[in-house]
């Protein structure tokens, strides 16, 4: 069901106190696969939930400048959030942010490691928040980039279950899912040697050979050392360092996806993304659906006995879609990592490592005992949720938002740095 332009939720909300706001949820219409609008409708309609007044704002909608400036007079009681730096960078005609104009707070929640569009993730304003779904991603920032002096972490979450509208066991497909778009990692490789000066192409795949298996924290130090070997002394967050770790990432994660998908065409399991036209499941039980809606892959998941989903190079969270497949009662099965192993210990069976055969196996243990994969997820979504949910982390970004980040923090310096007085000498008699 939807209302004002957003998904409405099913369910009881978890509302800690705080005071309710205007909040400005930033999106564009031409995403691949609507994907982050889909996103945003979720938050939004938490938020609701929560009481806020909330307007979802299309950035390519002709009447956008229009509402954005209605929300002028109601300054004080409104903030904006968007993803991945949809929003963030918006100017008056004389160049200015328009942020630090309206003097109205914006959180960023982004989705991708800083390197990529890197001047986005280094924005100085008083009225932006930097926030990360991966909290791996913002100790980048933290270490490298240094946006504002401080930058927050907040899960993705599970969703309200009311979202997906998940099937009774017996009545589900049996399949599972892998909503995944197939990368090439030869087609990278040969457009690099093609564009890359020699220096650095070599540098690059001497950095992803010791890459391999690692996350995303351990990238800066590898790139480092390697680069210093071939005699260039980079900075992390530099320009010349983001170019070797953007396409180290992509590439990793392009071998990483092509390897797990390779396993998944002999089993049951339906692909939904574009670049997998390569895959010959001729003859074999997997099927490959092409492109979905972000809105048509949520609405289907709750049909699915599980989902593969991969983690891009981190260790301190999830994917959204493992979070997205706990909402959905669907049993995730996802490369395992730190977090995971701490915080989603009955899943453990259904998680693989770097090896094929770990993959095969994680699939093999849902399909030959579906009872007992959907009894692990239960017992993980009961140990999880609120306290990972989509909803308190929205919460978190309003606090974050309209009370610590920027200026909306500023009161929070003390006048003083002890009462007044103390060190004030006695008058003589």
């Amino acid at each position: 069901m939807r209302s004002g332009g957003f998904v409405r939720a099913r369910g009881n909300s978890i509302m800690r106190g705080g005071s309710m706001s205007v909040i400005c949820v930033l999106y564009s219409s031409n995403t691949t696969y609507d994907s982050l609008r889909g996103i945003l409708a979720m938050a939004a309609a938490e938020l609701d939930r929560l009481g806020h007044e909330v307007k979802m704002l299309d950035l390519l909608a002709p009447d956008f400048s229009a509402r954005l400036n209605a929300l002028l007079p109601r300054k004080a009681e409104t903030m904006a959030l968007g993803f991945s730096g949809i929003g963030l960078d918006i100017h008056t005609k004389d160049g200015r942010l328009f942020w630090d104009v309206a003097q109205i707070p914006v959180f960023t929640w982004f989705c991708d490691h800083p390197c990529y569009f890197a001047k986005r993730h280094g924005l100085e304003s008083r009225y932006t928040a930097h926030g990360y779904v991966f909290p791996d991603h913002a100790a980048f920032n933290r270490d490298h980039l240094g946006a504002n002096g401080s930058v927050f972490a907040t899960h993705m979450g599970i969703p309200d279950p009311g979202f997906f509208g998940g099937l009774p066991p017996e009545q589900r497909n049996g399949r599972l899912v892998f909503a995944k778009s197939g990368w090439n990692p030869l087609g990278l490789e040969r457009g690099w040697r093609k564009t890359m000066p020699p220096k650095l192409f070599a540098l690059l795949f001497d950095a992803i050979a010791e890459a391999r298996g690692k996350t995303c924290g351990a990238f800066p130090k590898i790139i480092v050392d390697v680069a210093e070997r071939h005699l260039v002394y980079l900075t992390p967050g530099g320009d010349l360092f983001n170019v070797i770790l953007t396409r180290l990432d992509n590439y990793t994660r392009g071998v990483r996806t092509r390897e797990v998908g390779a396993v998944l065409a002999d089993y049951p399991v339906d692909f939904i993304g574009g670049g997998w036209s390569d895959l010959d499941v001729t003859g074999r039980p997997a099927r490959v659906l092409g492109a979905m809606t972000f809105d048509a892959m949520r609405e289907g998941l709750g049909s699915y006995l599980g989902a593969v989903s991969l983690n891009p190079n981190i260790d301190q969270s999830v994917h959204d879609r493992v979070f997205f497949a706990l909402g959905a009662g669907t049993v995730p099965v996802f490369d395992a990592n730190r977090f995971s192993a701490a915080e989603m210990p009955h899943l453990a069976r259904y998680s693989f490592g770097q090896d094929t055969a770990s993959i095969a196996a994680s699939v093999e243990a849902v399909l030959a005992d579906p009872a007992a994969a959907q009894a692990a997820t239960a017992a993980t979504m009961s140990e999880l949720y609120p306290r990972f949910s989509m909803q308190r982390s929205v919460q978190d970004i309003h606090e974050i938002t309209m009370s610590i980040a920027g200026a909306a923090g500023a009161g929070l310096l003390p006048a003083e740095p002890v009462p007044a007085g103390v060190w004030t000498p006695k008058q003589a008699a």
